[in-house]
């Protein structure tokens, strides 16, 4: 049986949940237990005591939590050996988990790994706004510098929580980005090349199309405001100079897979333009029998002019003999032609 794999949702009972526990009971990993975290407070709706063919486990203090308490929460309740949290606005794609499970058991060190996330960011109606793909190769200085990675990209081994990795309760926001780099201290992160995630950005913590400048603002400051006096001046100006160059801005040479539709349409394409290079080919081939058809037309055309010529040629040469056997000369000599031809004779004869 392969290691469990516990999956932390917080959930502040949005409408989206059902869609995000749907998609964690599609996930391939045989091996899943579900913690939902109830930050909303009374009134949330109650749960089932399953997922799918996950058990499923609804952690409720009685009151509202903010967001690095609700993630405490479900660390306290994991049971797995492999440890990833899932918002309750947010989609995991069936492959997620047993991808990232199957590569940290792959690897002896590492004991973090994160996959690449498609993000949709949606308008303040609601309706879909810019998408892009986060999936960054890990860079230390960068991480420092700025959060590439969402909160459901990375799965973690639980020893991490028990060496005293633990969401920052001080910090109102980046509280995500403040505990990868806590688990950057004790271990390196394996960058898994897929997209296995979608990231909806709705804008609920302040950053969807529509930025809280001022909000974010300060939750950077908080943070910076925490690790400056833990970094050393190698490290800040190696975060700098990350910054300055956009290394974690840079997008990789990787694209998401194509939606259905997509590949439809790619399918489509490539048969049309194999239709297009066949009948490019037999128009070619027809051209060339074209040149060859006048090639030989050419060719046809010269002969019947030429034998045009001989046939001038030979009336002409008719004409002129005929003009000669007819003149008063040729007639004259004709007797002696004959004499000529008694005395061959009669040499032949006198020579036998």
């Amino acid at each position: 049986m392969p290691p469990t794999v516990s999956l932390i949702v917080r959930s502040v009972a949005r409408s989206t949940l059902a869609e995000a526990l749907a998609s964690i009971a599609q996930q391939t990993y045989p091996a899943l237990e579900v913690i939902v975290v109830n930050a909303h407070g009374p009134g949330h709706l109650p749960l089932g005591e399953q997922c799918g063919p996950f058990p499923l486990r609804f952690v409720d203090q009685g009151r509202p939590l903010e967001r690095s308490a609700a993630a405490n929460a479900g660390l306290d309740a994991a049971r797995g050996a492999y440890l990833g949290f899932l918002d309750d606005d947010d989609l995991l794609f069936p492959d997620h988990v047993a991808t990232l499970a199957e590569a940290l058991q792959q690897q002896s060190q590492t004991r973090v790994a994160y996959s690449g996330v498609r993000m949709i960011a949606y308008q303040p109606d609601g309706a879909p706004g810019s998408e892009t793909v986060l999936n960054q190769p890990f860079h230390r200085p960068s991480l420092r510098a700025q959060n590439y990675i969402p909160i459901h990209a990375v799965l973690f081994a639980r020893t991490l929580v028990e060496a005293g990795c633990r969401f920052d309760e001080r910090l109102a926001r980046y509280e995500d980005w403040d505990f990868w780099l806590q688990l950057a201290q004790h271990s390196e992160f394996l960058h898994v090349d897929r997209v296995t995630a979608c990231y909806r950005n709705f804008g609920h913590s302040g950053f969807g199309l529509v930025a809280d400048a001022a909000q974010i603002a300060a939750g950077r400051a908080a943070l910076f405001d925490k690790w400056r006096t833990l970094w050393s001046g190698a490290e800040l100006s190696e975060a700098l100079a990350a910054l300055r160059d956009g290394v974690i801005h840079r997008q990789p040479h990787c694209h998401p897979d194509p939606p259905p539709v997509l590949e439809q349409l790619a399918a489509r394409l490539t048969e049309q333009d194999a239709l297009l290079r066949q009948v490019l080919a037999q128009l070619e081939n027809d051209r060339q029998n074209r040149d060859a058809l006048h090639e030989s037309r050419r060719r046809l055309d010269e002969l019947v002019e030429t034998t045009a010529q001989l046939r001038d040629r030979l009336a002409e040469q008719t004409r002129q003999l005929d003009q000669i056997y007819r003149s008063t000369s040729w007639r004259i000599t004709g007797p002696l032609r004959g004499v000529r031809h008694v005395l061959r004779r009669l040499r032949g004869s006198m020579s036998g």
